[in-house]
């Protein structure tokens, strides 16, 4: 993982990934995203949302919508134009303090 270049690490804040075992608190590795059209759809992403900032979610593309997708029913799916978000990073692990 660590031969790859331009990872990076994002502190996880609040529950909206619980049922993919992520938790708030936990550190997520990500690798940059340069080429958002050949993501995958079910990805996890982090994603820079206006007016929200980083949010990590499942990732979805449907024609010109971005679908930012939690892993908790208790959160509703952000949707966007693509133009409107950055994808910053795909996951690569998470780690927990134990």
């Amino acid at each position: 993982i660590f031969q790859k270049k331009d990872v990076f690490a994002l502190t996880v804040n609040g529950d909206s990934m619980k049922d993919a075992y992520i938790a708030d608190g936990d550190v997520v590795l990500m690798e940059p995203v340069r080429e958002p059209s050949v993501l995958r759809n079910g990805t996890i992403v982090s994603a820079l949302v206006p007016g929200s900032g980083s949010t990590l979610k499942y990732f979805f593309k449907k024609g010109r919508q971005v679908i930012l997708e939690p892993a908790n029913l208790n959160y509703e799916p952000i949707k966007l134009d693509t133009e409107e978000v950055i994808i910053q990073g795909k996951l690569l692990a998470v780690w927990r303090k134990m």
